[in-house]
């Protein structure tokens, strides 16, 4: 009797696995960055890591400073940073020295129609802890032989995040299923946000005018004079 009650039980947990929304992940590869974004019920989980190697670090504008995405289902308000942390370094002296893994100092918010997760953000994002807590490449231990002033023995950039820094985002709307565009990553500690990027509305607005256009000129062009 206890093997046929067992039975349904175990099937009834299958169904509920299977049913269950698995999170939805995607990879998008940059020169030297490589960032993770996995949507699931109200979240967005974030890493990224500067792929530069220690002799390739040469300046703090090859460093990460901020990400810029749009995500389906996003309500458009309410995005918030629920935790994030990281290994710092201090590169003093062409040496880079580990000095723990602490909270990273980004923020996040909307930005536009979409979202930025930064350190270095542009207006009306603020954040106090620029232009410290940028991502370097690199170990972070070591030597870092070829790094210039920039980074090397720089107080007001030191520390830097180094290796994989993880980001957990509080998105109102997003699901499972939901799926991410528009992905930039802001190097440098300049403010430097993406350019509007036309809605799938406008983009066929725009190529539905071209084709009249053309259309008006073949006929302009085949009319006799």
């Amino acid at each position: 009797m206890r093997q046929f009650r067992v039975v349904p039980c175990m099937i009834a947990v299958a169904v509920v696995l299977l049913l269950s929304p698995a999170a939805r992940a995607d990879q998008f590869t940059f020169q030297n960055a490589v960032v993770d974004l996995t949507a699931s019920s109200n979240t967005v989980t974030v890493t990224i890591q500067n792929t530069l190697t220690n002799a390739q670090v040469q300046s703090v504008a090859q460093n990460i400073s901020a990400l810029y995405f749009q995500v389906t289902g996003y309500t458009g308000s309410g995005v918030s940073l629920s935790s994030s942390s990281g290994q710092t370094t201090d590169i003093y002296s062409g040496t880079g020295t580990l000095q723990g893994v602490t909270s990273t100092g980004w923020v996040a918010s909307n930005f536009g129609s979409g979202l930025t997760l930064c350190v270095v953000c542009a207006a009306p994002v603020q954040n106090q802890t620029a232009p410290q807590m940028t991502i370097v490449g690199g170990t972070g231990s070591g030597a870092y032989a070829n790094a210039n002033p920039s980074i090397n023995s720089n107080g007001p950039h030191n520390p830097f995040l180094v290796g994989t820094v993880s980001f957990t985002l509080y998105v109102p709307g997003v699901t499972a299923d939901s799926t991410f565009s528009n992905v930039v990553v802001q190097f440098g500690t300049s403010a430097t946000p993406p350019t509007a990027v036309p809605e799938p509305g406008s983009i066929a607005l725009l190529l539905s005018t071209g084709a009249t256009i053309f259309g008006g000129m073949v006929i302009r062009f085949r009319k006799p004079s």
